[in-house]
């Protein structure tokens, strides 16, 4: 059978994944080892102001009231959702988890780390896709062990 026949993605997709994976790893270890507290989330202000109404409310109703809790799940999301892609376990809720981060960092981070930050959510939604984890990933090894629509593997009969 040919690399094309193939039920894994293509080595050019494992690529994509392990770099978004340690990407985002590398962020969210650096936000832990910072200590990055509640001021990480209530900076975003000014900049929240200019994204799409749903977004503000979003974030003036949901997020600005327990920003410490946020932070927590902001840090703690990067670094588990990076290893995840990069081992390629789980891959299509950490690509889904990871894309919609970045998404949100894209109305809510500077202005200018924007397009890096869209780029990043598509790879990331790319990965959850399209079964990257199947081929030098754990995703292969789950193969029966989770639902298929968490893993896109066949569910145990």
């Amino acid at each position: 059978m040919s690399d094309y026949d193939s039920e894994s993605p293509s080595w050019g997709l494992v690529l994509v994944r392990l770099a978004v994976g340690a990407t985002i790893t590398v962020a969210g270890w650096q936000k832990i080892l910072g200590g990055v507290g509640g001021e990480l989330v209530l900076s975003t202000k000014s900049r929240v102001e200019e994204a799409p109404t749903w977004f503000a409310s979003f974030m003036n109703a949901v997020v600005y009231p327990y920003p410490e809790a946020f932070a927590q799940i902001i840090q703690w999301g990067e670094l588990l959702g990076g290893v995840a892609l990069f081992l390629g376990a789980l891959t299509r809720p950490a690509g889904v988890m990871v894309g919609l981060m970045m998404l949100a960092f894209s109305f809510a981070g500077p202005a200018e780390q924007t397009p890096f930050a869209l780029l990043v959510a598509l790879c990331a939604f790319a990965c959850a896709l399209s079964r990257a984890g199947r081929r030098l990933g754990l995703d292969s090894i789950f193969d029966g062990h989770f639902p298929g629509w968490i893993s896109w593997t066949r569910a145990a009969a």
